[in-house]
């Protein structure tokens, strides 16, 4: 493995010794933009199969940036800041083995979110990454996930989902049938809507999700409380608890165990949250670029 610093980088660029590498890290640098051209150089890395450009505040990918890594098997682009345009959507295009792709927190604009959700999925469609079997998009503020996320990869098993602001999931599943985990912990699912129970939360495999989340328990939860109790979907299910109830004896209780018919809708569970959840989103988003500042001087 190399970690590569910013000065060593025009060397690497033109030399040829290194090759023979396998894993290469080039992080924690403060550039915005990838070459529209050839990342390492002209020079073919037949043998590199691990690159991670994390933690770079990188902006604009390039489309020629991965050309010359053709056995790539594992990208990481987390923690940058990403905003695709037109001319990136061919960026995956040069990796066709890739196995393990990592964008945890590398879309953090919070505007246009439909046009990048298109171009996104432009990029991944161009990539025909057909040995794609895992994908990281936690931590990018997602407030829906489109709807054919997971088309493009036919040999996808685990999507990580975290730390999103996800209330609810409505996707292709017909795209799904080889999930082996969809992890959706610490989103903001406060309860589990139709579109989701009709659809991710019965057709996907069996113990395949992950719903670790703050849920609400009052006298309009029976519904997805029922559900939960019967589903075979959801992976742990046995610890999921009642974050806010009324009555707020059984906050704390799990949703497998909590008597439906004590439930009442005495005490509100959202006014109180409510304004602070319009404002989240920012928030998380200002601390989230400030962390990724220091974990960056820290490289230092």
């Amino acid at each position: 493995m190399v970690y590569v610093a910013t000065t060593f980088y025009n060397s690497w660029r033109r030399d040829s010794h290194f090759r023979h590498l396998r894993k290469v890290t080039f992080h924690g640098n403060n550039f915005q933009d990838l070459p529209d051209s050839p990342l390492f150089g002209q020079n073919v890395h037949q043998n590199l199969e691990v690159l991670n450009i994390s933690a770079n505040y990188i902006v604009n990918l390039h489309s020629h940036a991965l050309q010359g890594m053709p056995n790539l098997l594992v990208l990481d682009i987390s923690n940058n800041e990403i905003v695709l345009k037109d001319e990136d959507v061919n960026f995956l295009s040069h990796t066709p083995k890739l196995k393990q792709l990592y964008l945890r927190r590398a879309f953090t604009s919070l505007v246009n979110r439909t046009v990048q959700f298109t171009l996104m999925m432009r990029m991944f469609r161009n990539a025909k990454l057909n040995e794609l079997n895992y994908i990281d998009l936690s931590y990018n503020y997602l407030t829906s996930v489109p709807y054919d996320i997971a088309c493009p990869f036919p040999t996808l098993r685990y999507v990580d989902l975290r730390q999103n602001f996800l209330q609810t999931l409505n996707v292709n599943t017909s795209c799904m049938s080889h999930i082996e985990t969809l992890d959706l912990s610490r989103n903001n699912f406060r309860q589990l809507d139709e579109t989701f129970r009709n659809g991710v939360g019965s057709r996907l495999p069996r113990n395949s999700i992950v719903l670790r989340n703050s849920f609400h328990c009052n006298c309009e939860s029976a519904d997805y409380i029922k559900w939960i109790r019967k589903a075979n979907t959801i992976r742990d299910k046995t610890i999921l608890t009642c974050q806010r109830a009324s009555p707020p004896e059984f906050v704390g209780a799990r949703l497998t165990d909590v008597p439906l018919n004590k439930l009442d809708c005495a005490i509100s569970l959202i006014s109180n949250s409510a304004s602070r959840n319009a404002i989240l989103p920012i928030v998380v988003f200002l601390c989230g670029k400030l962390m990724t500042r220091i974990s960056t001087l820290s490289n230092f």
